[in-house]
């Protein structure tokens, strides 16, 4: 029994193809080789990293920039929407979650399930969002064409008016803006 296993530890080791050590090399050439290939690893890696930062700062700015430019035109309202678009910024940049729990071999699928699990969540936590803030930008901005249709009703209703009246209400309204500036310059005296 115990030449059995011998046997069986022997033919386990050998291999179908001869391995032969390679000797067009003298050490120190095959250490200068490996120590070469550990440094163009390095630069890759770091070259990777530089891109990879680069891309977090374009989608970083362009994040920024559309969430100002969302608050600057829709006021407080435009807010939910900001939100929901720097969090879908975030999901984009986060992609490679995804691709790390497929790729990833020798990890336990319960690491595997929760981070597939919190991704989902807030994938769907975004959409939400997105939907709720799309209805109230559309809603702010349905708002803003009704007020701009009353506005354009005023002024054509202020230009069927004879000119004496328009003259009339242009002379009170001036007075009442100067009437504000002066209070406001007086309280800034105070």
């Amino acid at each position: 029994m115990t030449d059995f296993e011998f046997k069986e530890d022997t033919t386990n080791q050998q291999s179908n193809y001869p391995t032969e050590s390679d000797n067009s090399f003298t050490l120190d050439e095959q250490e200068a080789i490996k120590t070469y290939k550990e440094n163009l690893a390095r630069k890759l890696n770091k070259n990777r990293s530089v891109l990879r930062g680069l891309e977090m700062s374009f989608w970083g700015i362009t994040s920024y920039s559309l969430a100002r430019f969302l608050i600057l035109t829709s006021g407080m309202d435009g807010v939910p929407l900001a939100v929901s678009a720097i969090l879908i910024i975030n999901q984009i940049t986060n992609r490679e979650a995804i691709e790390e729990l497929i790729n990833r071999k020798g990890e336990e699928s319960q690491d595997k399930m929760g981070r597939l699990i919190k991704f989902g969540f807030s994938t769907l936590v975004t959409a939400f969002l997105i939907w709720s803030a799309l209805g109230n930008f559309l809603s702010v901005i349905r708002t803003s064409s009704d007020t701009y249709k009353n506005l354009q009703v005023a002024v054509d209703d202020f230009n069927k008016l004879p000119d004496d009246k328009q003259n009339a209400i242009l002379i009170v309204g001036g007075l009442i803006g100067l009437a504000g500036i002066y209070v406001i310059i007086d309280s800034r005296r105070r």
